[in-house]
C-alpha cells in the first residue's frame, strides 16, 4: 500500500504512456523511458528492451521488403510504357 506522504509518480510514469511511446511512437528511442521508470523490475525492463529490438528489427525487415516490391512494380510499370 502507498504511504500517505509519498510523491505521485510523474505521468510520464505511467505504465500505459511508457509501453504507448515504446511501440507506436518513437520506437527504441523510448527506451530511455523504460530504463528509468520507477515501476519497471529490472526483469521487465530487459524483456520490453529485447522485444523492442525484435519488433525493431521486424519493422526494418518489413520496410525493405516493401520498398524492393514497389521499385519492382515501378519497373513493371516503366517497361510497359512505350
Amino acid at each position: 500500500m502507498a504511504e500517505p506522504n509519498a510523491p505521485k509518480p510523474k505521468w510520464y510514469y505511467n505504465v500505459w504512456f511508457v509501453l504507448v511511446m515504446l511501440f507506436f511512437v518513437v520506437g527504441p528511442l523510448g527506451l530511455p523511458l523504460v530504463w528509468k521508470n520507477p515501476r519497471f523490475s529490472r526483469w521487465v525492463k530487459v524483456v520490453l528492451t529485447i522485444v523492442m529490438a525484435v519488433y525493431t528489427v521486424a519493422l526494418i525487415d518489413a520496410t525493405i521488403r516493401m520498398a524492393r516490391v514497389i521499385m519492382q512494380t515501378v519497373e513493371q510499370f516503366n517497361a510497359t510504357r512505350p
